[in-house]
């Protein structure tokens, strides 16, 4: 039996969880001070702290913290979400069943 296609407008939709980030402040003992020769050097050194604090602070058992926080607030928000129209078209080969239903 052949499936009976139905004219149709396509939406797709990007859902993405809003901007509310968990923050962690580290405190840590001064890193000796840099002295380079070029500030690009000097940003690589930045940089360099900065994942070295990372790769050691977020540990295995932090990480399960942070999901459980992010989690947490995922539930107690009314809509945690960011949705937006990133494509419209038309004409995809779909039968009735599949279309949604509107109510219009």
């Amino acid at each position: 039996m052949s499936k009976k296609y139905v004219p149709n407008d396509v939406f797709t939709f990007r859902v993405s969880l809003k901007e509310d980030s968990v923050e962690r402040t580290v405190y840590t003992k001064p890193f000796p001070e840099i002295e380079t020769e070029t500030e690009d050097d000097f940003y690589d050194e930045m940089r360099n702290q900065e994942m070295l604090v990372q790769k050691k602070y977020f540990t295995k058992e932090r990480i399960e913290e942070l999901k459980e926080e992010v989690i947490r607030k995922i539930r107690e928000s009314d809509n945690p979400f960011d949705i937006s129209c990133v494509d419209t078209d038309s004409g995809y080969n779909v039968t009735q069943e599949e279309l949604f239903d509107l109510g219009l």
